[in-house]
This record gives C-alpha cells, structure tokens and sequence, in this order.
C-alpha cells in the first residue's frame, strides 16, 4: 500500500512544478498567465485576455505594476503563491459540470478578496463580476472598435445561400459528450438524414482534416444544417458552436444554454432547437421539409441571424471591460 503521505507529496509537487512552469513562461511579461491551457501553435501572448489588456494600454511592459489572470485548469493554491500586485480570474468552461475539474471553481471566485474581478458566462450580478462568454472571444478581436464589431455582425448576419454548394445535410464537430447528451441528439438527427461527424466524438467522416485542413468554417459552407449542441447544458454558457454554424451560413441545430442562447443577441427563429424533453416529431419534419426542398430552405436560412442593435450590445461588454479593469489597475 502507497503511503497517503508519498502521494500527498506528490501532488504538491505537481501543483508547484505547474505554477513555476507558467511563472515561467510569464516572467518576461507584466501581464502574467496561471492555471491556463495554450492551444495548438499558440503563445501566451495569442491569449484574448492578454491582449486585450497590452493593446488596449491597460498595463504595458513599462508598467511598474504586475497583473495575473488564473484560469480553471489547475489548482486553487497558485493564487496564493502569486505576488502581483492585481489577480483575476476568469473561465471559458463550465464550472458547473459535476465531478468535473473545474467544478472546484463553481464559486467564482467571489469572496477570495485577493481576486479583484471574476470573469465567465453566468448571469450574475456582483461588484466584483462580469459577464464574457466565449462566443465573443471566438468572435471578435480584443483591439476591436465599434466599426469592425458592426461589420462583423453583418457578416453573420445575412448570408447569400447557394443552394448548388450546400450539397450535404448536416455536419456535426466535437470531442467529448459529458452525459450523452450529445449521442442522442446525433442518433436521432442521424434518423432525418446521414449526419457527417468530423470530430473525435462519433467520427464518420475525415473530410474537416484531409480537404479543409481543420478550418471548421470553410468546412461547414457544403452543408445545410450544422449539429451544434452544447458539451453540458448551463444557462448562460454559450460558446462559439452556435456561432460558428452561423457564420458559415449553416442553419443551426442547437441545445444548451436552457435552449435560451444569448436572446438579445440571436434570432432564434432561425434557429433549431433540439429539446430532450420532447419527442422533436415537429423538428424532424421540419428539418426533412427544408433538406428536400430548396426554396424553403433558402428562405429559411437567408434570415436576419442576429437582433437589432446586436453590435451595441457587444460594444458595451468591450467598454464595460475595458473600464472595470482600468478601474482595477488605477485603485492601487
């Protein structure tokens, strides 16, 4: 039998290696990084956060100040082994997932006093709180204005859908199912027609990777429907699925979110909605009706995809950010 006290020591050591691993990687800079993953052929200065901070002169590397930003993907003890001078949080996955890691930071945050600000998805209202889900981070760039957040929005707005190009029904692209959620959904869709699944989770087809090497978007403009449910349902937690089958031009069928997704921002009646609750007879018929004839189809999928004034509402998350952080930097 292990001693519990070999195998306590180890975990510390993996907590501490972890920290001084992403000390590391931050020292060079004033804004630093804890407790995050770097994608594929990315840095810490490709980080949204991160550069909506330096381009924005929040903090710059003249600054005598330091700023620390602690994501979900490791453990709680980093943020008090830290000394920079301001320390926030902020998280891009669901802590509200049962037994999962992440759900240790279910509470935000909010009453540690030495984070000055908590940033994720729910709808909360608190001094210390604000509201950024993902799907904006996917979406628009950290420098963005009002004019190229504008022109963004037209662009997932109105798509001029060529029929001849959308040869196939429906894609679907993910990596896990936390609950089967997922499975259900792709078994019955499947049902309407074959739904073509590009990601680790179901795999049926390589095309994502060997003809559009990996570029999801360019990918989902040959079909009509794209499957893009949530990996756990959660109101408030939207990601970029959704918006990712709209900018394509695809016609979304969604779950997540309370089947509620950002209703001052999507039309939702452009929208399919999967409901578990349900038998879906009327969205199966309606999803055959529209695959097999084209006209309806295009009617369909020509819809406005956002609400008036979405631009507005995206602008303000931008400036309310951009104050609350300077907010921070200057309180000290």
């Amino acid at each position: 039998m292990v001693n519990p006290r070999i195998i306590s020591l180890f975990k510390y050591y993996k907590i501490f290696r972890r920290y001084f691993v992403d000390y590391k990687t931050s020292k060079p800079y004033r804004v630093k990084l804890f407790n995050y993953q770097v994608g594929k052929n990315q840095t810490i200065e490709d980080h949204w956060l991160f550069q909506f901070i330096y381009k924005r002169g929040i903090i710059t590397n003249k600054s005598k100040k330091t700023l620390s930003i602690f994501s979900v993907n490791g453990d709680r003890i980093a943020i008090d082994m830290n000394l920079s001078d301001y320390k926030i949080f902020y998280t891009v996955e669901n802590v509200h997932v049962p037994n999962s890691s992440w759900q240790r930071y279910e509470d935000l945050l909010l009453n540690k006093r030495s984070i000055k600000l908590s940033i994720g998805f729910d709808y909360i209202i608190h001094d210390k709180y604000f509201r950024l889900p993902y799907w904006i981070m996917a979406n628009f760039k950290p420098d963005a204005d009002y004019e190229s957040i504008k022109k963004t929005c037209e662009l997932l707005n109105k798509h001029e859908i060529d029929i001849k190009s959308r040869s196939k029904f429906c894609s679907f692209v993910c990596r896990n199912d936390y609950f089967g959620d997922r499975e259900k959904i792709f078994s019955k869709i499947n049902q309407v027609d074959r739904v073509d699944s590009d990601g680790m989770f179901l795999k049926n087809n390589d095309d994502l990777k060997t003809k559009f090497k990996d570029n999801k978007r360019e990918y989902l403009k040959g079909y009509k429907f794209n499957l893009c449910p949530e990996n756990s349902d959660y109101s408030g937690y939207v990601t970029e699925k959704i918006f990712d089958a709209i900018h394509s031009g695809c016609i979304p069928i969604y779950w997540g979110s309370g089947n509620n997704p950002e209703p001052d921002i999507l039309n939702h009646n452009a929208i399919f909605f999967f409901d578990h609750n349900s038998d879906n007879s009327s969205l199966f018929n309606e999803l055959k009706t529209l695959n097999e004839n084209p006209r309806l189809y295009k009617e369909f999928a020509t819809q406005n995809r956002l609400q008036k004034n979405s631009q507005d509402i995206i602008y303000e998350y931008f400036t309310k950010l951009d104050r609350k952080l300077r907010k921070i930097v200057n309180s000290v």
